[in-house]
């Protein structure tokens, strides 16, 4: 699989009284599947990962609501619910969070921290 690195993404200005259920989102456009409730497999390409969630590009529709493994690059295959479908964008939340630290295009390039002190 061809996983692009991206520049991440953050929450942004929220207000006092809001709680995030997000983690720090990092930018992908990797094509990958998805498996809903271990019936066929659907390709999708992923648009961000968190540690709490996903969301990714899907041209079929998926039940919200329902239980899909999600291949994540780098990982393999992660237990997962759609929470959100619009037109062609979804978004799920891992039912246990994961570790994105063995996922290389998570990594920063060893040049790139030295010349950012």
């Amino acid at each position: 699989m061809d996983a692009s690195p991206a520049s991440s993404l953050s929450d942004g200005d929220m207000e006092p009284d809001f709680k995030s259920r997000r983690g720090h989102r990092h930018a992908l456009d990797a094509p990958t599947s998805l498996t809903p409730q271990n019936l066929y497999n659907i390709e999708i390409r992923v648009r961000n990962v968190s540690t709490c969630g996903f969301m990714a590009e899907c041209d079929e529709r998926v039940r919200i609501g329902s239980f899909v493994a999600l291949d994540v690059p780098g990982l393999g295959a992660v237990q997962a619910q759609v929470r959100w479908q619009l037109g062609t964008r979804m978004g799920g939340m891992f039912l246990d969070p994961i570790s994105l630290a063995r996922c290389e295009w998570t990594a920063v390039r060893a040049g790139d921290a030295a010349g950012a002190a």
